[in-house]
């Protein structure tokens, strides 16, 4: 099987516009968050835009429906800033999902630590415990939560 470049394979997939419109998306963003009032500027990201609809992400139900009331407004403005003429929709998508960034690894918090009383009474109680399966987990959790 020949090799062939990703470059290559993607030209005869993506829409003809695309190369004009990519190069456009951060100037719009750009435009976005100098033209909203400041109060949301931090708030809006523009998700998508291709030649059906531009679509602008906010971080909030209420900075979304703000946007759905002013997007006339909007919607004029982009038209002769950018001469784009695409229905536009929002989005609320949260902060965390937008971040474009690579993704933080999510750390586990370290455990608190258990007192010598608890891990005692662990210990006491699982003597009680018919099922040999389960006090046999009873004493490795109390032995895994005893101090070093």
């Amino acid at each position: 099987m020949a090799r062939r470049n990703i470059a290559g394979l993607c030209r005869g997939v993506l829409p003809p516009e695309f190369e004009r419109l990519e190069q456009q998306i951060p100037e719009i963003q750009q435009f976005l968050e100098q033209n909203l009032p400041e109060s949301v500027q931090g708030c809006v990201t523009l998700l998508t835009l291709n030649d059906e609809q531009i679509v602008i992400a906010a971080n909030s139900p209420m900075v979304a429906n703000f946007l759905r009331l002013h997007s006339a407004e909007i919607g004029q403005q982009l038209r002769e800033t950018f001469n784009l003429e695409q229905n536009i929709r929002f989005r609320t998508i949260p902060d965390a999902l937008l971040k474009t960034g690579g993704r933080d690894r999510l750390t586990e918090p370290e455990p608190e630590a258990v007192s010598e009383e608890a891990v005692s009474a662990i210990e006491r109680n699982a003597q009680w415990i018919e099922d040999e399966k389960l006090r046999a987990a009873m004493l490795s959790l109390a032995k895994s939560l005893k101090k070093p």
